[in-house]
Order: C-alpha cells, then structure tokens, then sequence
C-alpha cells in the first residue's frame, strides 16, 4: 500500500468504496479531502500485536466458542490496541499531513464514523478505530481470521455526512449504477453503492 502513513486517495488501492470515490472524482464530482490510512501493518507488527493478540485468544475457539474467554480477550485485545504506541516520526507526519481543521474517520464501505476537532484527536480516533476491530461482534464476523486486515480507514476532511438524493442521482448516472451519496458542505464524503461500498 506504499509508505506508511496518510495516503492520498489518488494514490491509494482503487478497492471497494476506495475506488468509487477515485472514479467520482476523475469524473469532476467535488469531493471532501481524503486519506487512506497505511499505518495498521507497521503498527502492529512494530508492537509485536499479532503474537499479543494470538495468546489472547487461545482456547477461545475450539469444538465450540468459549463465551466468557472470548469477551475477556476482545476487551484485553482493544485495550492492547489503544495502549501501543506510533513510531513518533509517523504520529508526527501524520498530525503535519492534516494540519488545523475538522475530521471524520470511518472505515471505507461501512456505516459510522468518528468525529475529530483536530488533528491530535484524529490521531486518538484512528486507534480507537483500530480497537473496534477486536470488539465481539467484529472478530465473529471474520472467523476464523483473528487478525484479517479489516477495511481501509479513511481521513476527509468534514464536520459530517449527509445523505443527498440529487448528488445520488447525478452520481449514480454518472458511475453506470445505483449509488447513495453522502456529502458535507457539497464535498462527496461517502459512496454507498451494494457493489462495493
């Protein structure tokens, strides 16, 4: 996914809504600021997560799912999460990438998303995104892929998301399928599409 850190949409893997954000705006839609996340492979692997984590949940899974044991893990593994710690010449690039302003972070093709003032907070969401990746619900889902790299995380620079039927409508004429489109001040921010996104 190239260098680790905030990557320009433009440059990042044209993938699931990833990609039908590129292609609205090559096709001249306006679109809110955005970056796709590269930090979560250098992050985990320089905190040694993936064996941290590994230990967590053994026993877990087996003839059947141990409950208890799997919700006392999920809660250990999201506090391992969010207590690692950045290389601080990525934490560092990253507040210098995003500068002053308002932020949302979500992960592309998903519903919900983290609202920052700041780029320190952006900062502080992104682990906290990260962390959701080992809630209950999350780790089920994926079975039997404890540590499957879960969708891009995106960085826009917006105060929020909207539904707005018209951009829709000229959005979904304009890519060749139905499409719902999310926008903040008329900047695209989302694409909701059942082909990927």
């Amino acid at each position: 996914m190239g260098e680790p850190g905030l990557i320009p949409l433009a440059m990042a893997a044209p993938l699931g809504e990833v990609g039908l954000l590129q292609r609205a705006q090559a096709l001249g839609f306006p679109l809110a600021e955005t970056w796709v996340e590269g930090l979560w492979e250098e992050f985990s692997r320089l905190n040694n997560l993936p064996d941290r984590l590994g230990r967590l949940f053994q026993g877990v899974f087996g003839v059947r799912v141990d409950e208890e044991r799997l919700l006392l893990a999920a809660e250990e593994a999201q506090r391992a999460v969010r207590e690692s710690y950045l290389l601080p010449e990525r934490a560092e690039a990253f507040l210098r990438t995003l500068g002053p302003g308002g932020f949302l972070l979500r992960r592309a093709g998903e519903e919900g998303f983290h609202k920052a003032s700041g780029a320190q907070e952006a900062l502080f969401a992104l682990k906290r995104l990260w962390a959701e990746a080992f809630r209950v619900e999350a780790i089920l889902a994926r079975f039997p892929n404890l540590l499957a790299q879960p969708a891009p995380v995106l960085v826009q620079r917006a105060g929020g998301a909207e539904e707005d039927p018209f951009l829709s409508l000229d959005l979904s004429r304009a890519l060749g399928q139905p499409v719902v489109a999310y926008a903040w001040e008329g900047h695209l921010v989302r694409i909701e599409s059942s082909h990927g996104g």
